[in-house]
């Protein structure tokens, strides 16, 4: 059993908990979806954080390499030093498709909510 599952006693489907926080879904894909994506730095490690740490409290590492290029994104915003911006776009980029696929696995009611969350952040990355 996850911490997630706990208080309703079942697992979650693999992409589901993804989109088990649904606050922060729509926070973050409104701030991806904003005209003004580089004034969000000061906001983005607490997102990122939170992001890294609902997917650490999964069962198993089947969500690693999105914690791991979530951790990439993190150090490329450089909250100490300029950002990288070659760094951060292919970040976002390899976040989209790691994004689809566990939209592929997630409960119907995730689904959706995760392809647009895809799409977000490949559109966030062509702005870069």
């Amino acid at each position: 059993m996850t911490p997630d599952s706990s208080a309703s006693g079942q697992s979650h489907a693999p992409g589901s908990v993804l989109a088990g926080s649904q606050t922060h879904l729509e926070a973050t894909l409104h701030a991806l979806q904003t005209d003004h994506l580089p004034n969000l730095r000061p906001a983005a490690g607490d997102n990122l954080y939170r992001w890294m740490h609902l997917l650490q409290t999964v069962e198993g590492d089947r969500f690693a390499p999105l914690v791991a290029e979530l951790q990439n994104l993190y150090n490329a915003i450089g909250h100490d030093g300029p950002p990288d911006g070659s760094l951060i776009k292919q970040s976002l980029q390899n976040l989209a498709a790691l994004t689809t696929q566990a939209a592929t696995s997630a409960d119907a009611g995730s689904q959706a909510k995760l392809v647009q969350l895809a799409e977000a952040l490949r559109a966030a990355a062509a702005t870069l």
